[in-house]
């Protein structure tokens, strides 16, 4: 009986255990019920193709013992359309056996601590990825969802491949076989629709083409989904379109990009070692001098018209330094050419190319003086016309990128390297000295801000903030107040409440009843800097991209406006410097705006003027 009672005892124990064993298991699968929780941070607005993005993870330990992690794990479907920049803290990087980045963290998190870990991407291929990730410990995971919007020309998994290398031997092939004629295509009003043109210069038998950057990278407005290249076969025929092409290289500072064909105008695969295109031999920019004449082969006709090559030729003034590139790095010359020479080829005396025009500040015109077709409503006032200002890829050209510069970027791509930055140089961090004004908290309408509620949207100051909701696309509301310095500082604290991806707000300086100069951000993470003047807007700075706009979290912009030059930053980082002899100070307020959609609000937390001491 004894031994029964035992057996009893030893069989309940052991079904105990094995109760307890199968508690554990469950445990693992959902650390969240232990009290480990996963936080993530993410962007939900669509991304242009070179644009930055941040994944922030926190974890917080909630429980009475340590949490020892092991690993972030985030999956392949993901990771490899983007390039890794950096992470934070900095962390070893592996790859398993699914393909996913495994990125290892030992350490330990204490009872009631928490963690963050920061990582950032730039986007490459096109499309809508998803799946999942892990973080994990020594006792079990805990998974996330992670999806990114990317529009742009390069399908996922696509690869250029190493180029092929010249011929050695002299060919007698005249230099136009190697001219493109390039059509970026958007989407507008649900419609694909021809956006700019211009040209390019095939460098590699299978197809590697070297262009303007402003051709081929998306915009504030437009967001590129096909690039069209039509090859020369006659000089005195229409070019003929032949592929669709992806980038393989662009850099926004260097104004240049290199395109490959992806696929033929049906959609095709194209098999690389069967291309033999008529390729360009590339010169020694560094030879070049002043007084030099050069011959440039372009297609400068309306897109949409049939057209001919045309050459023009362009003599050397001067050398241009730019940073943060170095010195002679641009080529001046003495006279502009039409905006379709954008990225064509400048050739020497030997038929060989030495630079390529590129949009940079311009030397020998007036932006203003041009007639040039808006392509954007910009002043919302319901139509396209004079009054709004030009595209700069729709401006002539008299600045030239040498091509010694571009000799590392050209060689990347054609080792099949893919890189693609949207974003310009850091302008580094704002450093004023400044006497306060005037300081606004919001708790109430001290200052006389404008109070207005119509069926286009509604200002007022409620809960500590000055909140603006736009109800309708293409809708602005603004607000000045009574603070003129002739420099000034201005700063306001604000948060997106409700994002419609596409709004816009910023701060004002310099108003004169109607006239102004406007500070702006976009939720598309763009930044400009323009001026209204009798009805007219001007840009003083394009709308550029910047990866120091993240509209998820709480922005600070900064305003340092005066005869002298103005300054814009956003949390501190500089994103312009600028100059506008003209500038004549006025009144300071805010504004936001709406383009394609409504139901945009915002909040304005704070808002300061400061005088700039001299």
């Amino acid at each position: 009986m004894k031994n029964k009672k035992l057996l009893l005892s030893c069989l309940l124990i052991l079904i105990a255990a094995i109760l307890l064993l199968s508690g554990c298991g469950n445990k693992q699968e959902s650390l969240k019920n232990e009290g480990f929780s996963v936080s993530v941070s993410m962007p939900k607005r669509t991304f242009s193709q070179g644009q930055n993005l941040e994944l922030k993870v926190q974890l917080q330990n909630q429980t009475l013992y340590n949490k020892n992690l092991e690993a972030i794990i985030l999956p392949a479907a993901l990771v490899n359309e983007m390039r890794l920049l950096g992470t934070q803290p900095a962390m070893p990087r592996a790859i398993n056996s699914d393909g996913d980045w495994v990125f290892e963290i030992k350490r330990s998190i204490a009872p009631q601590g928490s963690e963050t870990f920061s990582f950032t991407f730039k986007t490459i291929g096109s499309g809508v990825f998803s799946g999942l990730a892990k973080v994990q410990t020594t006792d079990g995971s805990a998974t996330f969802e992670m999806s990114l919007n990317v529009v742009g020309v390069n399908p996922a998994g696509w690869k250029p491949g190493a180029a092929k290398t010249l011929p050695e031997e002299v060919t007698d092939e005249p230099a136009y076989l190697s001219v493109v004629k390039i059509d970026a295509v958007a989407e507008v009003n649900g419609q694909d629709m021809l956006l700019w043109h211009g040209t390019g210069t095939i460098i590699s038998p299978d197809g590697l083409i070297l262009t303007s950057a402003d051709l081929v990278l998306s915009d504030r407005y437009f967001q590129i989904k096909d690039i069209i290249i039509s090859l020369t076969v006659d000089d005195q025929a229409a070019p003929v379109p032949t592929y669709r092409a992806a980038i393989v290289q662009a850099d926004y500072d260097l104004g240049l990009a290199i395109i490959k064909p992806k696929t033929t105008m049906q959609g095709k695969a194209i098999d690389y070692a069967l291309l033999e295109l008529s390729a360009i031999k590339l010169g020694d920019s560094t030879l070049v001098e002043r007084g030099d004449n050069l011959l440039a082969l372009a297609y400068p006709a309306v897109s949409n018209a049939p057209e001919l090559l045309q050459q023009a030729s362009i003599q050397v003034n001067d050398f241009g330094s730019e940073f943060p590139i170095g010195t002679d790095v641009l080529i001046h010359a003495q006279r502009a050419v039409p905006s379709g020479f954008a990225g064509a080829p400048v050739l020497n005396e030997a038929g060989e190319l030495v630079a390529v025009p590129v949009h940079k500040s311009p030397i020998t015109f007036d932006p203003d003086a041009e007639e040039c077709k808006a392509l954007v409503d910009a002043n919302r006032d319901g139509r396209i016309d004079a009054l709004d200002p030009c595209h700069r890829i729709l401006l002539p050209v008299d600045t030239l990128r040498t091509i010694h510069v571009a000799l590392p970027f050209i060689d990347a791509a054609r080792r099949g390297e893919l890189a693609i930055n949207a974003a310009g140089h850091s302008e580094g961090y704002l450093h004023s000295q400044a006497i306060l004004a005037g300081l606004d908290d919001f708790s109430n309408n001290q200052n006389q801000w404008k109070i207005s509620n119509t069926d286009l949207g509604e200002q007022k100051i409620e809960g500590g903030s000055y909140l603006f909701k736009l109800h309708k696309p293409m809708t602005t509301l603004d607000s000045s107040v009574d603070f003129a310095y002739d420099a000034m500082l201005v700063e306001t604290d604000l948060r997106v409440l409700e994002p419609v991806y596409n709004g816009e707000f910023g701060v004002l300086c310099g108003v004169n009843g109607d006239n102004k100069t406007v500070f702006a951000i976009s939720e598309n993470g763009y930044f400009a800097i323009w001026k209204v003047f009798e009805g007219r807007t001007r840009f003083l700075r394009q709308w550029q991209y910047s990866p120091a706009i993240n509209t998820d979290e709480t922005l600070r912009l900064s305003v340092q406006c005066s005869a002298k030059g103005h300054s814009f930053a956003v949390n501190g980082a500089v994103l312009a410097n600028v100059v506008d002899s003209a500038f004549v100070p006025g009144l300071t307020g805010l504004y936001a705006a709406t383009y394609d959609k409504g139901g945009f609000v915002l909040g304005f937390d704070t808002f300061s003027v400061s005088i700039l001491e001299e």
